[in-house]
């Protein structure tokens, strides 16, 4: 069975950058590395690119837009393909893992990593600082901010939008509107059933997803899915809470028995999860604490163990990452880190026809159109006619340059679950 990557990275935010990076490139002389495409449903950089993002120390600061002005470089100078589409579902049980956007595409691979972060982002950062306000900085500073927001006097209304969790800050809401201007106020809770308490001018509750905010220059109104269809709603602003995404991540992804998309993902220290082939790193891991640093140590920490579960599945063999992780082994004469390059092996090219032609060499340039994970090696001999040696030694080559991995043929497949 064929598949498409071997690695695919839903979520491009700062874990799933540096999760698809180590994977495509490794710090070794001679690698192989895996191809890699990542999936983004809103933006690069995730809630990175947002406001007030900081890679800190206690006497240091780096801006997160400058970290990753730098990340989003290493996208393109190693090719990594982005797909912009919204998962919803990721068949984890079988040798071949497949990921379906909301789009209906289907992309398989050898193995996923999640990235997702705390919630579904839309197009939240076109209207931050513009209607968008967020949550942050603890809880007095939720209380004295709601405050201030609801001593004003909103038209049409305020919405207020969170995980399941904001029936924590529900309550107070109300208390504070009460004792405020008293404006309409709309709750949007993100996850799947049916709307919540009436239209009593005490705070109407809709549970559905956020699809959506518009404007023309500000933000005048919001589109949620409800279980009763689309709906666009006129406001004057909209409160994330972010705490309480914090508490409960919420993610669209349908992954049955896996995970429901509604709670912290369980790993283990190399970001495994209880299902082969299934990674997950960031803030929709359980146990860690939300910061930037953090989520691309856990994306390092993916990236790496993913390309050791796919190396291991090609090659039967484990990987040499001593770079990462310290690895003591007796070296043998006519010892080799590259595998074996059997006839079955198939190449794929990671980088542009252009590069590798430059590599290679003219003469050699019709190899960059059979570089497509699909025709094995023997297939290109017997359609070209080259000899074994000749091939293969271009083919190392272009392995030692990073430009190009090997896909195997998946003989034994277990059907979706």
């Amino acid at each position: 069975m064929n598949y498409d990557w071997d690695l695919i990275i839903v979520g491009g935010g700062p874990a799933g950058i540096s999760a698809a990076v180590r994977a495509r490139w490794v710090k070794r002389d001679r690698a192989v590395p895996c191809s890699v495409l990542l999936i983004e449903n809103s933006s690069i950089g995730g809630l990175a690119a947002w406001q007030g993002c900081f890679f800190t120390g206690p006497s240091w600061k780096i801006e997160g837009k400058e970290i990753l002005s730098r990340m989003k470089k290493d996208i393109l100078k190693l090719n990594i393909p982005v797909h912009y589409g919204r998962v919803t579902r990721i068949t984890g049980r079988g040798d071949v893992k497949e990921v379906i956007t909301s789009g209906g595409k289907v992309f398989r691979s050898l193995a996923v990593v999640i990235t997702t972060g705390i919630k579904v982002l839309v197009n939240e950062i076109d209207y931050l600082g513009k209607g968008l306000m967020v949550t942050s900085m603890g809880y007095e500073f939720i209380v004295s901010r709601t405050k201030e927001l609801l001593s004003r006097r909103w038209e049409p209304r305020l919405v207020i939008v969170g995980s399941p969790k904001l029936m924590n800050l529900i309550p107070l809401i109300r208390e504070l509107n009460r004792a405020g201007a008293g404006s309409d106020i709309a709750f949007v809770m993100e996850e799947e059933g049916d709307d919540g308490e009436g239209k009593d001018g005490s705070g109407e509750i809709i549970r559905g997803w956020v699809e959506s905010y518009w404007g023309d220059g500000g933000l005048k109104g919001i589109s949620v899915l409800t279980p009763e269809g689309r709906r666009d709603m006129l406001c004057a602003g909209v409160l994330l809470d972010f705490n309480s995404y914090e508490l409960l991540p919420t993610c669209r992804i349908n992954m049955g028995d896996i995970w429901s998309g509604s709670s912290f993902i369980e790993v283990n220290r190399d970001m495994q999860t209880s299902v082969p082939g299934i990674f997950a790193a960031g803030d929709v891991t359980a146990g860690g604490y939300n910061s930037f640093s953090r989520a691309v140590s856990d994306g390092i920490s993916a990236g790496l163990s993913a390309y050791r579960y796919i190396y291991h599945r090609k090659f039967g063999r484990e990987p040499c990452l001593f770079a990462y992780r310290p690895t003591d082994f007796c070296l043998y004469k006519g010892f080799r880190e590259l595998p074996a390059l059997d006839d079955g092996l198939k190449p794929m090219a990671l980088s542009g026809n252009k590069e590798i032609e430059e590599i290679l060499g003219k003469a050699w340039g019709w190899l960059t159109e059979m570089l497509n994970g699909r025709m094995s090696i023997n297939e290109i001999i017997s359609e070209k006619g080259v000899s074994r040696g000749e091939l293969t030694e271009m083919l190392k080559r272009l392995l030692l340059k990073k430009m190009i991995t090997f896909h195997i043929e998946v003989r034994e497949c277990f059907p979706p679950m």
